[in-house]
């Protein structure tokens, strides 16, 4: 089963997720497994956003799959954000101190747009 939903925007690899509650165990591993997968698919653009619209809970187990992200984005010099976290979520990043890490914002666009201009791609510069 697909748990997460991969386009691009502009070039940004953009995630979001299937589940409004990511609270089973075996959906958060498939969640990390995927995870793994989207830094090879954001590794020509260097973008990365996740947009956790709609969820509503989350297990702790899942914002130590975000964290493991956060690494492996950091090692491949990839830029992640997160944005549209709802209320109850952001309390908890904010009592962990991991809005002080992650790079957090409101709204998708405002997201996209915090990456800054797009890149020009070698087919554009010929």
């Amino acid at each position: 089963m697909k748990m997460l939903d991969v386009r691009d925007a502009r070039d940004v690899v953009v995630v979001s997720f299937r589940h409004t509650k990511i609270l089973d165990q075996t959906i958060i591993r498939q969640i990390g497994q995927d995870f793994k997968n989207l830094t090879l698919q954001a590794a020509a653009d260097r973008r990365l956003l996740l947009n956790l619209d709609g969820i509503e809970f989350m297990a702790s187990a899942m914002i130590g799959q975000i964290m493991s992200l956060y690494k492996q984005c950091k090692k491949d010099k990839i830029d992640l954000r997160l944005c549209c976290i709802s209320p109850n979520i952001v309390e908890v990043f904010k009592i962990t101190t991991l809005d002080k890490i992650l790079d957090i914002h409101d709204t998708e666009p405002k997201a996209i747009d915090a990456f800054g201009p797009p890149r020009k791609s070698w087919r554009q510069r010929q």
